[in-house]
């Protein structure tokens, strides 16, 4: 199913660029990021695949229940660990299946709303909201880490990616 082999494809991208990062590389606050990590952005990732995949046994979605799990974000090997662990829950999960999306646009009280989506629907979010912090990511290592070598295709939208393809095989 394209939707899972796309998720591992990024996923195997971020553990392939983390791997490549020392341990203080992956936790430092950097200007870049607005004194954000890049711990911080994988650990964001993170936890909207794993809230995701939660939401599947219980048939209710809340991207804003993360936890914002500082051991993640600051301990690389755990992050790594944890991605090689969604790939294999995405992976086991077979046909799509009704959700509910619950969020909260309300600062002031807790005044959720709900939408019917799908696992299928929520799994291409997924993916388009990881291909974004993952051009962020790019944004910092080419700046701070020049030395990584960064996968092709990273950060950039499928979209992007096939239109440039063929506008390359139009010429």
């Amino acid at each position: 199913m394209q939707l899972k082999e796309v998720s591992a494809r990024i996923l195997d991208q971020i553990i392939q660029v983390t791997k490549q990062l020392e341990d203080q590389a992956f936790r430092q606050p950097l200007k870049v990021l607005s004194d954000n990590t890049i711990g911080k952005h994988v650990r964001h990732i993170i936890e909207f695949y794993d809230l995701m995949i939660l939401g599947i046994n219980s048939g209710e979605v809340n991207y804003d229940q993360r936890s914002h799990d500082r051991v993640i974000e600051e301990n690389r090997l755990l992050a790594i660990e944890k991605m090689n662990s969604l790939k294999i829950e995405i992976e086991k999960i077979s046909g799509d299946s009704t959700l509910t999306l619950k969020a909260n646009y309300n600062a002031d009280k807790d005044d959720p709303f709900r939408i019917v989506t799908s696992y299928y629907r929520e799994l291409q979010y997924n993916i388009e909201h990881a291909i974004h912090h993952m051009a962020i990511i790019k944004i910092a290592i080419k700046s701070e880490f020049p030395s990584v070598e960064i996968p092709d295709g990273f950060g950039i939208a499928y979209s992007t990616i096939k239109y440039e393809k063929d506008k390359t095989c139009a010429r």
